[in-house]
C-alpha cells in the first residue's frame, strides 16, 4: 500500500515518475490502460522471471512457491492503490502545482518508498514482485539488494526513454525527469541506510 501512494505521489509531481514506473507510466500514456493496469502486466512478467532465477539459483522452487504465490495478490492490491491514490491525489491537490511543491513530492514519495521497500526486505514475509526480483537476483551475481536495486531502477530509466523515443517518433522523452533522476540514485542508498536500522521489527515475524 505504502508503495502505491509513494507511486502516486512521485508521479503526480510531474517531474518525473519512479524508476520502476517509468516504463510502465509511458506505455499508459500511449494505451487505454492506466498506470495501475500497466505495472499489474509488469509485475506478472517480472513473477515469471523470478521462476527462471530460482532454476538458475541453488534454490528449489519449492523454497520460494509460498513467496511467488502471494505475489500475485500483493500485485493486484498495488495496481489498485496506484491507481485509487492517483485519484485521491488528483482530488486533494491543485491540477497546477508550483515546481518546489514537484520537488516536495517527489523527495516524500521517494524516502516513502524506500521505506516500503526497506520494510519488506526485513520482513521477508510478502514483497513486491520488482523487489523480491532483485532479491533472487542479488546473491547470482554477488551484490548487496540495494546495489542491484540502483542497477535496476537505472536500467528500467534507460528503457523508458528509448520507448518514449520510440513512441513519440523521436520527437519528446515522457515520463523521465529530474524527479526520476533523483529517485533512482537515492532509492537504493536510503534502503541501505534503512534496512539494518530495521531488524528490530523481524522479532515480530
Amino acid at each position: 500500500m505504502i508503495q502505491g501512494i509513494s507511486i502516486s505521489v512521485i508521479t503526480y509531481a510531474d517531474i518525473g515518475t519512479t524508476p520502476i514506473s517509468s516504463p510502465n507510466y509511458v506505455l499508459s500514456l500511449h494505451s487505454s490502460l492506466t498506470l495501475g493496469d500497466t505495472t499489474l502486466i509488469f509485475n506478472i512478467l517480472l513473477v515469471v522471471l523470478q521462476i527462471l532465477l530460482v532454476f538458475l539459483g541453488e534454490d528449489k522452487l519449492k523454497d520460494h512457491a509460498v513467496r511467488l504465490i502471494m505475489q500475485l495478490p500483493i500485485c493486484i492490491l498495488f495496481s489498485i492503490m496506484i491507481d485509487l491514490a492517483t485519484k485521491i491525489m488528483i482530488f486533494i491537490l491543485p491540477e497546477n502545482i508550483g515546481y518546489i511543491t514537484s520537488w516536495l513530492l517527489v523527495i516524500t514519495g521517494t524516502f516513502l518508498l524506500a521505506l516500503a521497500v526497506a520494510l519488506s526486505v526485513t520482513a521477508s514475509v510478502a514483497m513486491i514482485s520488482g523487489e523480491y526480483f532483485i532479491k533472487l537476483f542479488a546473491p547470482l551475481v554477488h551484490k548487496s539488494f540495494s546495489y542491484v536495486k540502483t542497477c535496476f531502477d537505472v536500467v528500467l530509466v534507460s528503457s523508458a526513454v528509448i520507448i518514449s523515443l520510440f513512441l513519440t517518433d523521436f520527437c519528446a522523452i515522457e515520463g523521465v525527469r529530474e524527479g526520476t533522476v533523483f529517485a533512482a540514485l537515492s532509492t537504493g542508498p536510503i534502503v541501505h541506510f534503512m534496512i539494518p536500522r530495521l531488524k528490530w521489527i523481524t522479532k515480530y515475524f
